[in-house]
């Protein structure tokens, strides 16, 4: 089966999370992603915490950038500009995640990418935007989560609580996705390009979207709930047992009802604390005071088995290892092996994250510029040409 973007061309200008975690879909899809990075340097995510001992190739870059070709461009250099402008002209996509100006004061505004290509479409990933009040501000992850709302959202009595791994960079690269497969197919129906703005908080927004319009309806913030489940019922959410932690999911009655069979405790079927939804909320103290100490007599695992065989969403609170190493994932075959050049071993990463009928695609993690020569080649610079760039330090 042929991938559905086989044939379209990607120039990928980001770095970091939000816009690799897009372009790296792109490749899933089937595009051809050709990443620019500085000379010598390169995108600064091979320099993050978990290396792999390897120069310039960190484990979390390595995750989200296998599958593309690397090119190392100066693109303060007028020889730099020149070959990204080349490669403009025959690209389908562009991705940016610079701050909002930046790729303008490069040299390549929005109008003089619709001149070098009218059928370009081009994507902006920035903290807050292109325009309005905020644009110039820097953004990571947790300024989005804490500016969005999310930090308040998930506070305990401690204070607010970001969401330990980058999920705000990750959504805004996603949320670019679906923005480009829609540009592909408005483009496919008028054969102009168009430009993309997709910014962190609007993402951000944009996950909790529910809760915005609660707040717009009653006024009234979304608590802060911590580990409590969106119903704020005390039969659903984490808790100790005698050796580990579960996730209890019982919302509705007939799962109560069920969760108490499981534990023993069907004569409580009918106490005032457990009869519905509202007395549950009302009594939430009480019933999470009772769950803590019956639970404390459990094993995680066991418990696990039998709330789940009784109809009762539950689940083991695992580590990312013992979720990946999970019988059920390995048989839905979400991770793949990547060929990390260098290393004594494949790197296990995240494939598409959706089920598809055809077998995934081998890839690599590019070296820094290691596609450098190729690319320059299929642009039509001879080897002397491609050996004078080298020497300027425009490659």
């Amino acid at each position: 089966m042929i991938p559905p973007l086989s044939g379209i061309t990607v120039v990928d200008l980001s770095h970091a999370i939000s816009g690799p975690t897009c372009t790296q879909m792109l490749v899933h899809l089937g595009a051809d992603v050709i990443k620019i990075e500085p000379p010598v340097k390169g995108d600064d995510f091979r320099h993050y915490t978990e290396h792999a001992g390897l120069p310039l190739m960190s484990i979390p870059f390595a995750a989200i950038n296998a599958g593309k070709r690397s090119v190392t461009l100066d693109l303060k250099s007028d020889d730099g500009r020149a070959i990204l402008s080349r490669l403009i002209e025959r690209a389908d996509i562009l991705v940016e995640n610079f701050r909002p100006g930046v790729l303008a004061r490069l040299g390549f505004p929005r109008d003089r990418l619709d001149v070098i290509n009218p059928r370009l479409i081009s994507l902006s990933i920035s903290g807050f935007g292109q325009d309005g009040p905020l644009r110039d501000w820097g953004a990571y992850d947790h300024i989005a989560q804490a500016m969005s709302g999310i930090a308040a959202m998930n506070a305990t009595p401690l204070g607010p609580v970001k969401i330990g791994m980058p999920i705000v960079d990750s959504f805004s690269g996603y949320l670019a996705v679906i923005a480009l497969l829609a540009a592909l197919r408005t483009r496919d129906a008028t054969g102009k390009g168009e430009h993309l703005d997709v910014a962190m908080l609007d993402a951000a927004l944009k996950l909790i979207a529910p809760s915005v319009a609660v707040q717009s309806y009653t006024g009234q913030p979304p608590a802060s709930i911590g580990n409590r489940g969106y119903r704020m019922v005390a039969t659903a959410e984490f808790y100790p047992t005698g050796d580990g932690w579960i996730a209890l999911g019982a919302n509705h009655q007939h799962q109560v009802a069920k969760l108490l069979d499981v534990l023993g405790a069907a004569d409580l079927r009918d106490d005032p604390r457990f009869r519905d939804h509202a007395a549950r909320v009302a009594h939430y103290d009480a019933v999470r005071a009772w769950l803590i100490d019956r639970l404390s007599r459990e094993a995680a695992a066991d418990l696990e088995l039998r709330l789940t065989a009784a109809g009762v969403p539950a689940a083991m609170i695992r580590d990312v290892g013992q979720a990946v190493e999970h019988p059920h994932m390995v048989d839905r075959g979400l991770i793949e092996q990547v060929d990390l050049p260098g290393f004594d071993r494949p790197l296990a990463t995240v494939g598409t994250g959706f089920a598809v009928d055809r077998p995934p695609t081998p890839r690599r993690v590019p070296t820094l510029g290691a596609d450098t020569d190729a690319v320059l080649a299929d642009l039509g610079y001879d080897p002397a040409a491609i050996d004078a760039l080298r020497s300027t330090g425009a490659i």
